[in-house]
């Protein structure tokens, strides 16, 4: 016990910095995701409207939402 609270104490700025650093790589896995979803909406969104606007046509509404 005594040892492990010892290697607790000395440790412990390296610990944090370690969680810390995975903390940082978590956030920024996730929102680089959230980032293109938004994008994607937001694409499929000017898309349709353009769509219902008549600017773009059937077919190309179409390729383009299928390789969203």
């Amino acid at each position: 016990m005594e040892a492990l609270n010892e290697l607790i104490l000395n440790w412990y700025p390296a610990l944090f910095l370690i969680s810390a650093g995975i903390a940082l790589a978590v956030w920024m896995i996730a929102s680089r995701k959230k980032i293109r979803t938004d994008y994607k909406q937001a694409v499929e969104l000017v898309l349709h409207r353009q769509y219902r606007n008549g600017k773009v046509s059937k077919g190309k509404f179409e390729r383009r939402t299928k390789s969203l």
